[in-house]
């Protein structure tokens, strides 16, 4: 899980504050990028997460786009307030708490590929696969309104199952138990 790579967090909540100190434990470097500059004096989730020598701090700096490929985030596109041109972070995990709890998910990678619901969440179906056959999605993604860890890990779990079925033509998913 992310071990020693580079990876961004984006956001001053407390929630953003967390994840990266989280992270601090497996990443190289953790790039915290925060629009506003967070009083580290004032808060002390601020100021143990500074304390950690693998953090690096963007304050005042917004981000523009999460980057990609299929193999997964390539980088992020940052702007600085003091800055006239924008810079790209090569990371290969981007975690994005906006305040307010960022209640429509970025999809912006997707396009037009698979079908969205009102709210912008992706939709599945009960074997998390999108409109698009092939395409699966979990977690926040499918904007429910469950925003937690389990619910992902539980979509995650349905997902490769049903990813596993798909790839191998079964008609049903393969379980390791049988209830008689």
């Amino acid at each position: 899980f992310y071990r020693d790579p580079e990876v961004a967090v984006y956001g001053t909540t407390l929630e953003a504050m967390e994840e990266a100190q989280f992270l601090t434990k497996f990443a190289s470097t953790v790039h915290w990028i925060t629009p506003s500059a967070p009083r580290a004096e004032d808060d002390e989730h601020a100021q143990d997460l500074l304390a950690n020598d693998n953090v690096k701090h963007w304050p005042l700096t917004r981000l523009v786009s999460v980057q990609g490929e299929m193999g997964g985030v390539t980088g992020v596109e940052v702007k600085q307030k003091s800055k006239d041109e924008n810079e790209v972070i090569p990371v290969e995990g981007a975690f994005i708490y906006s305040a307010g709890g960022g209640s429509k998910p970025i999809t912006d990678f997707i396009g037009s590929k698979v079908d969205y619901k009102e709210d912008g969440g992706v939709v599945v179906n009960e074997d998390m696969e999108t409109s698009q056959k092939g395409v699966f999605a979990i977690g926040d993604i499918r904007n429910t309104a469950f925003k937690q860890v389990v619910v992902a890990a539980s979509d995650g779990c349905i997902a490769a199952m049903s990813i596993d079925k798909y790839l191998k033509g079964r008609k049903s998913v393969k379980v390791d138990w049988i209830h008689k």
